[in-house]
């Protein structure tokens, strides 16, 4: 199963105006007053106030994040809720930022989770939903402070006892962010059985679609990339009744907009376990106009308007990526895109949009024009590395390599930030692996040269840093095993010094332990 684009990872969609600050004007100077303090402290303070805790995650690079700041976080019903919270910004790059989100179990920026003031988690609220919408879950999680992994459980062993209240906030759960709440031997079912429980057709629309993504993931897992054609996969079943359900939901504007998340970004992935032949033909054609009519909701942010654009993009091209793009679909997607550019005038909530038409572009063939727009954007963008990444992407893509890895370069030179330069360090590391497996003299001094970001960093075994790690002491090890034991021995050690300055029991000493048991000894490489 493809991954979420970053903005959709927690975007959220809200109304747009022509500059994307879709704001309350009395509250336009208007902030929340995020907790001055540590962690540890804002979960004190809650427990002493009896208030639930709103832990946000993000970072100043990430285009979702800005989307929130610049809407969500300037909504003034949204700060007025926001008064009945302890609420915690914790950025990716500050001291124990990492090792914090491994405690709490984040995946990805941004994340958002309500916390009770007992401090066990309550729910972590998705992207994908209108503003209106997620207010309301954010005023649900306040009144009601029951676990949504307690809930998981009481589906299972005593139905009856689940509300409608309930429902709901499983209904918004970030499922895409987090499996924990599940039972580890869990099925797809589980959500279908949540799906017919509820009343709200919100509710049992999304609930159906999470179940639909869940057998699509499954079936993926067993078997691979799904096929296209399910009738040229046997393996491939469809989903009994699915087809009269998402045709319901296509019938209704307010149900496409609760479930935009899965509609505007899995149509490919979803489709072959609801209808074939024909019918899944005319389903196809639906999906598309319905998402096309409401492309320009005012509901939708200026990003997630371009959403609408995808599952047109991902089913023109599904049996021929070398399909020549239809004028009309062309015209759309430049028409659509210059708009977005256009009414998009402020440098942060350019982050968000700019990353959107990137994506459409590229997913329309279009890549002269997504590197022209990324090339004007790094101009004049708060976090130009972000952009210099994607244009090292569209480099790779167009078989570029030399200027792949000079925009992976340049990513890392002006990244900022502790994490994020790790994070862009390695990526460079990784590409230059990738691209230029035989140039050794690159890659010891691009590894050697993460050295002291490695020094540096007091989370390096934490949370997003440890996963990035991981990956990239794998493709060393891989690597190197071809060339003889000396190479990185100087990357290895410093690893080994870091491990043995971590406290004994902790869980940075934890995951030293794990990533010494994955690899294979620098030193002395299996041949």
């Amino acid at each position: 199963m493809k991954q979420l684009p970053i903005l959709i990872l927690c975007a959220f969609l809200t109304a747009c105006s022509d500059s994307n600050q879709q704001v309350d004007s009395t509250a336009a100077q208007a902030s929340i007053s995020w907790f001055d303090g540590s962690v540890t402290e804002a979960f004190a303070s809650a427990k002493s106030l009896d208030r639930p805790l709103f832990l946000y995650w993000g970072a100043v690079w990430c285009p979702p994040c800005q989307e929130i700041k610049h809407t969500v976080f300037k909504s003034r019903r949204f700060i007025s809720q926001t008064e009945s919270f302890v609420p915690v910004y914790l950025d990716g790059d500050t001291e124990k930022a990492q090792a914090l989100g491994e405690k709490f179990g984040v995946k990805g920026y941004p994340t958002m989770i309500v916390f009770n003031p007992e401090g066990r988690e309550v729910t972590r609220i998705p992207g994908g939903i209108d503003i209106s919408r997620y207010n309301d879950v954010l005023e649900l999680s306040l009144n009601s402070i029951t676990p949504t992994a307690d809930l998981v459980k009481r589906v299972v062993s005593s139905p009856e006892t689940i509300t409608e209240s309930h429902l709901k906030q499983l209904a918004f759960y970030s499922w895409g962010q987090d499996h924990t709440a599940l039972p580890r031997d869990y099925s797809p079912e589980l959500f279908l059985a949540m799906s017919e429980l509820a009343g709200d057709e919100v509710s049992k629309a999304r609930l159906f679609m999470q179940y639909l993504y869940e057998v699509a993931s499954a079936h993926e897992t067993s078997s691979g990339d799904p096929d296209a054609d399910n009738e040229a996969d046997p393996k491939l079943e469809l989903v009994a009744g699915a087809g009269e359900k998402v045709n319901k939901i296509l019938d209704s504007d307010d149900l496409i907009l609760a479930n935009w998340d899965s509609l505007a970004y899995y149509s490919t992935e979803l489709l072959p376990h609801i209808a074939a032949g024909e019918t899944r033909v005319t389903l196809e054609d639906k999906w598309q106009t319905r998402l096309k009519a409401l492309s320009d909701h005012e509901s939708l942010s200026v990003a997630e308007r371009l959403a609408g654009i995808l599952p047109s993009l991902e089913l023109y091209f599904l049996d021929d990526e070398d399909r020549p793009l239809d004028p009309e679909l062309i015209q759309w997607v430049l028409e659509a895109t210059h708009s977005a550019d256009s009414v998009t005038k402020n440098s942060f909530a350019r982050q968000s949009v700019v990353n959107q038409i990137n994506h459409v572009l590229q997913a329309s063939h279009l890549m002269d024009e997504a590197k022209n727009l990324l090339l004007r954007e790094i101009e004049r963008s708060p976090s130009p590395y972000y952009f210099m990444s994607s244009l090292a992407s569209i480099a790779e893509k167009q078989d570029e390599n030399v200027v792949a890895l000079d925009w992976r370069r340049k990513a890392y030179e002006n990244s900022v930030g502790s994490a994020t330069r790790f994070q862009w360090g390695a990526n460079y590391v990784r590409a230059v692996i990738r691209l230029q497996p035989d140039n050794e003299i690159l890659i010891q001094t691009t590894a050697i040269a993460l050295l002291d970001e490695l020094q540096s960093n007091s989370d390096v075994f934490a949370g997003r840093n440890f996963r990035v790690l991981m990956s990239l002491n794998q493709q060393l090890n891989s690597w190197q095993a071809e060339r003889g034991p000396t190479l990185l021995a100087e990357f290895k050690t410093t690893i080994d010094r870091r491990c043995q300055e971590q406290e004994k029991g902790s869980v940075k000493a934890t995951n030293c332990a794990t990533l010494e048991s994955q690899r294979s000894d620098i030193s002395n490489p299996v041949r």
